[in-house]
């Protein structure tokens, strides 16, 4: 008979990104304390694994991601926001100048200037000071949680493998009462055809998703020169593709083919709302219309059902890059000199010819067409990550073991608290954030702004419950929690 190393608590926290972070930060700010906590993650930091990918998708420290101000995952009243600490930093370190442009980007918005977003070093350096302020290091534990199963005491036990445990190494059990999973994404997604290629060849360096490391290639066209096939019209093929141009202006024998599956004419349409679509790029601020954080989309979302959140996702959602001036100008020079192209159609197969580029059959859109090959030094796949509940260990057990029910979109079923229906037990709670709620209460599942609305709503729940230790955030006592967050001093 087998013995397990065992170990309890009262909340646990399986993920260890952004999600899970601001659960947390909501408990300890509510006033757990830290012992009464643990967090289950590979990374030590809680936007490690995020800040990787926005390494690989060409957004470094000093570029800007595609949040709002107040999205401030280390903050969870939103102020002072990003963009008033960017300002105040700017006055401190006399650059005056810097400072006004981004009031002006702030209080302009969205009429008379394009939307704040903050710089995704400052995020990050704004979340190792809450991190260190909460105590974040000394609840988090190295691992990966396997499977969750429902205890008769009203409790669940989670058994995990520690991150670097030998293949023999039996796993270790975490009993706790409440439980909070935001694991994000499971996998980097590929289109089949290039999935196809990269298995037959083993080729990872030219055929790349724009989320891996894929530097070589920038490396290659600056000594080399070559033409790249840019597959993806959102916010990440917008970021590859102003990389490209940059390198361009270093080596003007880079060229780009876009290529996309088909026109786009005319944007998304809700009521009298309409996305300005502009040479067959669909723009949208945020990944969302911005009502859906806190406005009236939210207010409807929360109200319907599963059906009727189906149609307003398909209705409000679709690919969208943001409108920025400086990207939508290199777009428009890019076709006016003719080093960036755009082709439509369907990749259907890739080969490698004799003279060492890759042959790409298309597949026309038009009927009756023939398909035709064309030629590409590169390709970069800008299409997205994998969010099917299948490519989730933990997930994929959970819902399988449980029978557990799904929306629409595939995902979890949710409550409005962002409670995991089917896996109550007793006292005991389930709670999940991110993308695998999509099609729950909150259209910007995956956004900061989402993962701390969704932390809220089940830290509220449970302090009605009368979770031990948890007091709802409101009133003076936020008043107080916000002035010790102001001076860094512990919840």
């Amino acid at each position: 008979m087998h013995t397990f190393p065992m170990i309890e608590t009262t909340y646990l926290a399986i993920g260890g990104g952004m999600g899970s972070f601001a659960w947390v930060d909501h408990l300890r700010i509510g006033g757990v304390p830290p012992e009464q906590i643990i967090c289950i993650s590979p990374e030590s930091k809680p936007y490690g694994h995020y800040a990787r990918l926005c390494q690989h998708s060409q957004i470094p420290l000093h570029e800007r991601i595609r949040s709002n101000s107040e999205s401030c995952p280390d903050n969870l009243w939103g102020c002072p926001s990003y963009g008033l600490r960017e300002i105040w930093r700017s006055l401190r370190t006399g650059q005056i100048g810097h400072a006004l442009r981004v009031g002006w980007r702030i209080f302009g918005e969205p009429v008379l200037t394009q939307t704040y977003t903050p710089r995704s070093g400052d995020v990050f350096q704004a979340l190792d000071r809450e991190a260190r302020r909460i105590g974040w290091e000394a609840m988090w534990r190295a691992g990966f949680a396997r499977a969750i199963r429902k205890t008769q005491d009203g409790r669940y036990v989670v058994a995990f493998t520690p991150a670097n445990a030998a293949l023999e190494q039996p796993p270790q059990l975490i009993i706790a009462r409440y439980i909070h999973i935001a694991s994000g994404y499971p996998a980097i997604q590929f289109l089949a055809d290039l999935q196809n290629y990269r298995e037959r060849t083993q080729d990872d360096q030219r055929v790349v998703n724009a989320y891996e490391d894929h530097e070589q290639i920038y490396q290659h066209l600056l000594q080399h020169g070559g033409t790249v096939m840019v597959r993806g019209r959102g916010i990440v093929a917008s970021r590859v593709i102003q990389r490209l141009s940059e390198v361009r202006g270093r080596n003007p024998n880079v060229h780009l083919l876009h290529l996309m599956r088909a026109p786009r004419l005319g944007g998304h349409r809700h009521g009298r709302a309409r996305r300005r679509v502009e040479h067959h790029w669909e723009f949208e601020p945020f990944n969302w219309p911005k009502a859906c954080w806190g406005g009236t989309y939210l207010a409807r979302m929360e109200k319907a059902d599963d059906q009727e959140r189906d149609l307003l996702l398909n209705e409000w959602g679709g690919t969208t890059t943001a409108a920025r001036k400086e990207w939508q100008s290199l777009v428009k020079a890019g076709l006016r000199e003719g080093w960036y192209q755009i082709g439509f159609g369907t990749a259907k197969h890739i080969e490698r010819a004799p003279s060492g580029q890759l042959a790409v059959l298309i597949q026309s859109n038009h009927p009756g067409l023939p398909g035709f090959w064309q030629a590409a030094d590169f390709i970069i796949d800008c299409t997205g990550m994998v969010s099917s509940i299948e490519s989730d260990v933990l997930l994929h057990d959970l819902v399988e073991q449980h029978q557990l029910g799904r929306n629409p979109q595939g995902r979890l079923r949710v409550t409005n608290d962002f409670e995991i229906t089917g896996m109550r037990n007793g006292p005991g709670r389930i709670y999940a954030a991110g993308i695998m709620t999509l099609g729950g209460p909150h259209a910007a599942a995956d956004s900061l702004q989402g993962l701390q609305y969704a932390a809220l709503r089940s830290v509220d729940a449970l302090a009605a419950l009368g979770a031990p230790g948890v007091r709802r955030i409101n009133g003076l006592y936020s008043l107080r929690q916000w002035t010790r967050w102001m001076r860094g001093v512990r919840p």
